[in-house]
């Protein structure tokens, strides 16, 4: 990480000096300005005088002190000119644009891990608007990251709770967790229940056993991709069109067709208790509402325009981007 490159160049050459002045002040009882300098120009090996003569015991600290400031003074140099010639402190600019975005991010979802499963799921909470933070510690992957995807990032273990805060895990409202390892997957999932008990968790899990014991860490849905992908092949043998108009659906980029779920307390007072036609909800945008889920669990499939809107509801719509965002805006009670 540059940063990290940056920091330790800084910091052994500030322990150098920092070595070199004590040296001086209780060796040769230099006045404290005047051992900061003798340590400054010892480390920079510029070759000018001494500010007072020397003891024989500071001209050997001197010595040890120019050999060992040899190596660290072009160690320091070299890196950070490196740092800088590959554009180091461009990226830290950008870097640091991208903490300060992070700290003041609310209401978001964090995905641990960048992998195939979590590149479909980044794709599709953009689409739908949401925003999230990535936390990832592979190089390669914070790389393409940085210079493919505008998304907001964090580098570093998802299994540390310092990288889960430094995330905004406490500001968060979801975190998608995505790992191939399912005791990291748990591990997280126990993590995030106990540093934000409201927090929503879906986690992948890699079998059955796994998933249950996910489950009992505390995730609220976990998804076994295995499994998904056995239904899509197996319904394709006898519903391909079916199966394959559902992939559409899935491919057809921005203006994509989404789902949203809207408790009926989201709606805005005068389409509350009421049934859905005489409350006119299914006029007021271009959406459909595809299944209502009650309070049971239990869902209704194509809900007639007599259902009563009560407050224990909850709306499945189906609509593109623009239909679902004019829903919103129309039916919704304002969050400002």
């Amino acid at each position: 990480m540059i940063l990290r490159r940056l920091l330790t160049a800084t910091l052994l050459m500030l322990s150098s000096i920092l070595v070199g002045t004590l040296g001086y002040v209780f060796i040769e009882h230099y006045p404290w300005f005047d051992a900061y300098y003798m340590a400054v120009i010892t480390l920079a090996s510029v070759g000018f005088g001494e500010v007072h003569p020397l003891s024989t015991e500071g001209k050997i600290f001197t010595t040890f002190l120019i050999l060992f400031n040899v190596g660290l003074f072009a160690y320091a140099i070299s890196t950070i000119t490196g740092i800088f010639a590959e554009g180091g402190f461009h990226r830290l600019l950008n870097d640091f644009r991208m903490n300060k975005s992070v700290e003041n991010i609310r209401q978001h979802t964090i995905v641990c891990g960048f992998g195939r499963h979590a590149i479909e799921v980044t794709q599709e909470l953009t689409k739908q608007g949401i925003p999230f933070v990535v936390v990832e510690s592979n190089p390669a992957k914070i790389d393409f990251l940085r210079s493919e995807t505008n998304y907001l990032f964090v580098e570093g273990d998802a299994t540390e709770d310092e990288t889960l805060a430094e995330a905004g895990i406490k500001r968060a409202s979801a975190i998608v967790i995505t790992l191939p390892d399912d005791a990291d997957n748990m591990f997280i999932t126990l993590s995030a229940r106990q540093i934000n008990p409201g927090l929503r968790i879906i986690s992948r899990a890699n079998g059955i056993a796994d998933e249950v014991k996910i489950r009992r860490a505390g995730a609220d849905h976990t998804v076994v991709p295995e499994r998904i992908g056995g239904f899509y092949m197996a319904n394709l043998v006898n519903q391909p069109d079916l199966v394959e108009f559902f992939n559409l659906l899935s491919n057809m980029g921005p203006s994509n067709v989404v789902f949203e779920e809207v408790g009926v307390p989201q709606l805005q007072d005068t389409f509350q208790n009421e049934t859905i036609g005489n409350s006119g909800l299914d006029r007021v945008a271009p959406v459909s509402i595809v299944a209502v889920r009650h309070s049971d669990g239990q869902y209704q499939f194509n809900p007639p325009s007599t259902l009563y809107l009560s407050p224990d509801l909850r709306l499945v719509l189906l609509g593109n981007p623009e239909q679902v965002a004019q829903f919103r805006k129309k039916a919704l009670r304002s969050t400002t």
